[in-house]
This record gives C-alpha cells, structure tokens and sequence, in this order.
C-alpha cells in the first residue's frame, strides 16, 4: 500500500525546493550570469525537486509491483 506520509512529505519538499526557485526568477539575465551562489543556489534546489520526483516514483513503483527500482545511472 502507497504510504501516504511518505507521498505528502515528499510532495511537501518538492513544493519547497520549487518555491525556493521561483522565488529566485525575479533577476536579469545578467545579475543571474554574475552570480555564482544565486546559480549554485537554484541549481541545488532544482536538483532535490527532482530528487524528490525520482523518490515519489520509486516509492510508487515498488509499491505497485511495477518492477524493479533501478539506480538514475541506468539507460533504456
């Protein structure tokens, strides 16, 4: 059975990483190419947003039997 903490605690840190982000679009072009640590910054929240996609998915897939969980490393 999917566990439904574990979807909304992910789903909940998704929602910051993406918040955190957005918070961040308000800049030009230029201060953004400036700026090491805003980069950086959006980098890792994009980063764990998308981890917290993988992690909603893998805990879906095992759930449902839908095959095995592999590592993000593997290709089709």
């Amino acid at each position: 059975m999917i566990d439904k903490d574990v979807i909304l605690a992910k789903a909940c840190k998704l929602e910051h990483h993406l918040r955190r982000i957005k918070e961040k679009r308000e800049i030009s072009v230029d201060k953004f190419l400036a700026d090491l640590d805003l980069q950086e910054s959006i980098l890792f929240n994009l980063q764990m947003a998308l981890q917290n996609c993988i992690d909603l998915a893998a805990h879906i897939i095992s759930d449902e039997e839908l095959g095995i969980v592999g590592s993000t490393n593997e290709h089709a």
